[in-house]
């Protein structure tokens, strides 16, 4: 399993995803790519109005507890001297390029989501550097040139709708939305002893960052991995593909971005992790 690079050029998703007819759960779409590949790191790419909404900084959150990295700029108005036009820019096409190409000996797969043929030279580029390249769109908004492109591995997302779409969570005494434009995510925080599953998306030396389906900072620290023998190295025992089942033992919301801390208990994966310390 490689490496993967996800970059998303958040402006074509958003009519994407209206023109679908259904909205992308950003924590499922990272567990996805994380049964994929070893390391996923994804790069979402979008304007930035000014003032900042409370929805959009809403959705900033929520992209940033499920390990995004957001680049933003403000958009422009442009004001044509001749007609007294204005015109709003805010595309980020080149920055994303640029990251593209300065990360690019930090992963093997380049995933990109958009169906803009202007990132055919960068595409081209990516190919001859030997790194594989996939396309993430949908019929109707990807560009002929784009799928015409030798050499590029084209995904319809309307394939991917059972695996990725968000989902309205069913109790309306916890739940509560926000929307971006036209698009609403959950903000339910869970009960203490509520279970879920989660797949990893960061590892460190205290513990392992999960994804979960409330859009919140999720740890399972090492202290509640159940392991009685020493683990010297975390890193060295828990796998990208891991996928953990886990209780919540803590509910934080003093910060920006809730926090939840969870205990492990699926004891068939405390005994494999055990062994992988023999191991």
């Amino acid at each position: 399993m490689g490496r993967a690079a996800v970059f998303i050029d958040g402006a074509n998703l958003f009519f994407t995803q209206r023109h679908l007819g259904w909205q992308i759960d950003f924590s499922r779409l990272m567990a996805f790519f994380m049964s994929g590949y070893a390391s996923v790191k994804a790069n979402y790419y979008v304007p930035a109005s000014e003032p900042v909404s409370e929805e959009n900084a809403a959705f900033t959150r929520v992209l940033t507890a499920h390990g995004f990295r957001i680049t933003s700029k403000s958009v422009k108005k442009i004001v044509n001297k001749e007609t007294g036009v204005i015109v709003m820019k805010g595309n980020l096409d080149v920055e994303l390029v640029v990251d593209a190409l300065i990360d690019a000996d930090q992963y093997d797969t380049f995933i990109l989501f958009s169906g803009d043929s202007d990132f055919i030279p960068l595409l081209r580029a990516l190919k001859a550097k030997g790194k594989e390249v996939i396309v993430y769109s949908t019929q109707g908004l990807s560009a002929r040139e784009l799928l015409a492109e030798p050499g590029i591995a084209y995904c319809d997302i309307a394939v991917l709708k059972e695996r990725i779409e968000q989902s309205r969570l069913g109790d309306p005494a916890r739940e509560g939305t926000f929307a971006v434009s036209d698009q609403e995510f959950s903000v339910r925080l869970p009960d203490i002893g509520e279970l879920f599953t989660g797949t990893v998306l960061k590892v460190q030396p205290y513990g392992v960052f999960l994804s979960n389906p409330f859009h919140v900072k999720c740890l399972l620290p090492l202290s509640f991995f159940g392991i009685s023998k020493y683990i010297k190295d975390l890193t060295a025992i828990v796998r990208m593909s891991d996928v953990f089942a886990v209780s919540v033992f803590h509910v934080n919301i003093s910060r920006e971005i809730p926090e939840i801390t969870v205990k492990l208990v699926d004891k068939k994966m405390v005994e494999e992790l055990a062994s992988r310390i023999d191991g």
